[in-house]
């Protein structure tokens, strides 16, 4: 497990494949495609990735963020497995909105997840793994 690393006002922890975020407010795009380079660094050397985000403190991501986002997924098609945690109705909202909008652009695949807490978010990652095991490495 890696120390905890700022992107702006929010934190992030590398723990093998999986990316665990704390969101603290509204993520700019500078942020947000540096969240996504991290990401892309995990699928590449696992060939998956899987990110847990504590969105308790979390804002919304402004019009240019989303833009930039959905941009940059474009010219970097990977899946996602990402489960979120503490997101009130409008949080959900803007993250399915968002993961709706990036498939249907066919570029990239963000699966989204809504659990209530850490542990069920881990439980939900520890099953996902469990039920879809990877192919032995040549």
């Amino acid at each position: 497990m890696q120390p905890w690393q700022s992107i702006g006002t929010h934190r992030f922890r590398i723990e093998e494949d999986l990316v665990f975020v704390i969101a603290q407010g509204e993520i700019s795009a500078e942020e947000i495609i540096t969240l996504c380079e991290h990401l892309f660094l995990i699928y590449q050397k696992y060939g998956h990735v899987y990110e847990i985000v504590d969105a308790t403190a979390g804002g919304s991501m402004s019009a240019e963020a989303r833009r930039r986002y959905a941009e940059w997924f474009r010219s970097h098609p990977f899946q996602i497995q990402a489960v979120v945690f503490g997101a009130n109705g409008l949080l959900r909202t803007v993250f399915a909105l968002i993961t709706n909008a990036m498939r249907l652009l066919g570029r990239s695949e963000v699966q989204t997840h809504f659990v209530a807490t850490e542990s069920e978010a881990r439980a939900f990652v520890a099953h996902h793994r469990a039920s879809h095991p990877k192919p032995p490495t040549p």
